[in-house]
């Protein structure tokens, strides 16, 4: 009996190991890739710990997840003076960890049209709308964005009320969204495929003027790992 239970307890946590975002290191950066499921602070103090050169925190093909936990890694990524950068998408509860770091920016390890942070509101279990926490996430973007956000904008995308939309923000020389500010806020409700045409395109400043990144300059990612190899 003991040593089902333990076998039982030995599954359970490498279920919580492979369910947590994937940790990779890589130089100076650490890449963080995945859904977050709440245990990603205790992770990122480990790694810095093992490797305290690491300046950089890669948030990489993330849909987010423990609200909480965003903005916990967030704030600890600021606190620490730790810079952000963009592989792939970055979408929800990532958004807000990739907005602690001090430097914000898009690598090169993927597409530019391909890579983006992705921001929303906050929603229940059910995919409801938390509406009265609203006021909170749009005070801690606007304070994160290092006061620039645009505040008539934060608010519209943290009230989408469908789970699924979010505002994307991609490089300025991404080969999307043409003619436009290369920011699409999307409702959730367009229909598969055809995002680029049915999102909104507003005109209120793109990544860099609302203080999503501070600067359009390329984080070497895809660089650095070939002069490694």
């Amino acid at each position: 009996m003991k040593r089902s239970l333990a076998a039982g307890f030995a599954l359970l946590a490498v279920m919580n190991v492979t369910q947590a975002m994937e940790v990779e290191v890589r130089g100076q950066a650490v890449l963080m890739s995945g859904p977050v499921t709440g245990i990603e602070l205790r992770v990122l103090e480990s790694t810095l710990e093992s490797h305290p050169d690491i300046n950089t925190v890669v948030l990489k093909n993330s849909h987010g997840g423990d609200a909480r936990t965003g903005y916990a890694v967030g704030e600890f990524i600021r606190a620490h003076k730790l810079n952000t950068a963009l592989s792939g998408f970055c979408i929800s509860s990532c958004s807000r960890m990739f907005l602690g770091g001090v430097q914000r920016q898009y690598s090169d390890e993927q597409p530019l049209d391909k890579t983006f942070v992705g921001l929303h509101g906050n929603y229940a279990v059910d995919g409801s709308l938390q509406a009265g926490r609203m006021g909170y996430l749009k005070d801690w973007v606007i304070k994160y964005s290092d006061g620039k956000a645009n505040p008539d904008l934060v608010e519209q995308w943290v009230h989408i009320p469908n789970h699924h939309g979010y505002i994307a923000f991609y490089h300025r020389d991404a080969s999307i969204l043409l003619g436009t500010q290369k920011v699409m806020l999307c409702q959730g409700t367009e229909e598969k495929g055809k995002r680029q045409e049915q999102c909104a395109k507003p005109e209120m400043g793109d990544a860099l003027a609302n203080g999503i990144v501070t600067t359009w300059d390329i984080y070497p990612l895809h660089a650095n790992a070939q002069q490694t190899d």
